[in-house]
């Protein structure tokens, strides 16, 4: 492994963490000073002489070290050609970059991946999922290194500015990684759900833990019996939209008796469907009208409406009581870009609506069929991915692409206001999931992680566990009703169950 001084930290890390996977892991620092790009490639020419794979730990601190004959156009050295000095090694070359940073020309050709912005146990997941497919050696001996701390990246900065908040290459360096504060544990992964090789959108629990439903980009929604959460069992499978013409299920809405699923997505339909008998689905009710995909449906608690936001920009309420056109009850402008989360409030009284303007609105339904705004949240600094009523019906939780999530107290809905900020994403927040209880919280995010949280004190939530489903980006998360299992519907087609109740049960004693 090569590392500059000042990342000591993240070596040892690192080192300790490939050693405890069965490889036999070495670290070595770079001469002091500046040694330039040539001495640099020189030494990781000889390092791949001797190993399998050399290891850079990419930061601020190492593009210092090659100094500013750093050339990003080098000679790439093809085959018959001899090596450039400045060239690394072709074969064997990971960088694993513990800042944002892009990588230099010396580095273009290695295999890389993130680990700034990662919390310990997400950064360890993800480490080990990226090196699964490599050679391993021998094993480790002796005591952990502690993990590094990596804070995500500041808001973003003005354009030509540099990328990280770390220093730039010719100034002082931040001081080396620190140990975390405390170390959290991970929830008890117990299946993966069988599903088709498609990436899945949305995922729901009907019932107490009993079954779970997920639709995915294939246009299908499955319907599986929990009864043993290790090994979840396909019941049925209902067709949405067509495959040839890539219709796909992007959201899923249950009601609060668990016997109907509402579907939504690219066939620009929303549908209803009675799953009282899992093993026959039957279809209760079909409309279209949005000119555009929907992504987001909600269902009240009732099943009376439902909601539904499209790409076109429109909220569209539906009264499932009816037939064809006297069933949209009425169609919402107000938002001035493509909608992406609608949510009613636990007694379907309310309404929140988001999407890629970056605000949330809130609707009085005392009148379904004239929805009045109550509200506008100026709720994040990029598109509202996701937004739930926390069940105690004084708390909105809402989740951007500026990688936040936010509580918000609309105990008087016309005057919200923010509670707390729940950080610790590196991408977008693109997921939420609520127990019913209201004192959980998982978040998903665009880079794969899922986070807990205890909201006893919605002030001050805390956070239980942070950990990676290992299956791209989280689209979509659900609790069963009694809190005790957690689906994450992944778009590295995947849905990852895992048992969650007694972590948030422990998190509260």
């Amino acid at each position: 492994m090569s590392f500059a001084e000042p990342d000591r930290g993240w070596a040892d890390w690192l080192v300790w963490q490939l050693q405890d996977a069965g490889r036999r892991a070495t670290a070595e620092p770079l001469p002091a000073g500046r040694p330039g790009t040539p001495a640099v490639a020189a030494a990781l020419r000889t390092a791949a002489g001797h190993a399998d794979q050399v290891m850079v730990v990419l930061s601020a601190a190492y593009l210092a070290a090659l100094g500013d004959d750093e050339a990003p156009d080098a000679p790439t050295g093809g085959q018959g050609q001899e090596a450039d000095p400045g060239e690394a090694p072709a074969v064997g070359l990971i960088v694993a970059r513990v800042e944002d940073l892009p990588r230099p020309a010396l580095l273009r050709r290695a295999v890389s991946f993130d680990l700034f912005g990662l919390e310990p146990p997400v950064a360890r997941e993800w480490l080990r999922r990226q090196l699964a497919a490599l050679p391993t050696a021998t094993a480790r001996a002796g005591d952990p290194a502690p993990a590094p701390s990596s804070a995500a990246p500041p808001v973003p900065p003005a354009p030509g500015a540099p990328t990280s908040g770390a220093a730039a290459p010719s100034e002082a360096r931040p001081a080396e990684p620190a140990a975390p504060e405390a170390t959290e544990t991970a929830p008890r992964m117990l299946a993966e759900v069988p599903g088709p090789h498609s990436p899945m959108r949305a995922v729901v629990f009907p019932s107490t833990g009993g079954m779970l439903v997920n639709g995915a980009q294939d246009g299908r929604v499955r319907l599986f019996d929990l009864a043993n959460p290790n090994r979840p069992t396909l019941l049925t499978v209902i067709e949405y939209g067509s495959r040839l013409s890539q219709e796909w299920v992007r959201a899923l809405a249950v009601s609060a008796d668990g016997t109907r699923v509402a579907v939504a997505g690219d066939g620009r339909r929303v549908a209803l469907w009675d799953i009282t008998d899992p093993s026959a689905p039957e279809e209760v009710f079909s409309e279209h009208g949005h000119r555009h995909y929907i992504r987001a449906v909600a269902l009240s608690p009732d099943a009376h409406l439902i909601a539904s936001g499209g790409q076109d920009k429109v909220v569209a309420l539906w009264d499932t009581r009816r037939s064809g056109p006297d069933s949209l009850l009425v169609t919402l402008t107000d938002h001035r870009k493509g909608l992406r989360t609608v949510a009613f409030s636990v007694d379907g009284r309310r309404l929140a609506t988001g999407g890629d303007d970056d605000v949330v609105l809130l609707w009085d339904l005392a009148d379904p069929a004239k929805p009045t705004r109550m509200a506008t949240l100026a709720a994040h600094r990029d598109s509202v991915h996701a937004a739930l009523f926390v069940p105690s019906g004084t708390l909105l939780a809402t989740a951007g692409g500026d990688r936040v999530a936010r509580l918000w107290d609309v105990a008087s809905p016309a005057h919200p206001e923010p509670v707390a900020d729940l950080s610790g994403h590196r991408k977008a927040v693109t997921a939420l999931a609520v127990t019913a209880d209201g004192r959980g919280l998982a978040t998903g995010g665009a880079d794969g992680a899922v986070l807990l949280w205890d909201l006893t004190d919605p002030a001050h939530p805390a956070r239980v566990a942070a950990f990676a489903a290992g299956h791209g980006g989280i689209n979509d998360l659900a609790f069963s009703r009694d809190g005790a299992l957690l689906a994450a519907a992944c778009a590295g087609k995947a849905t990852i169950l895992w048992s969650t109740g007694s972590l948030l049960a422990a998190a509260r004693h």
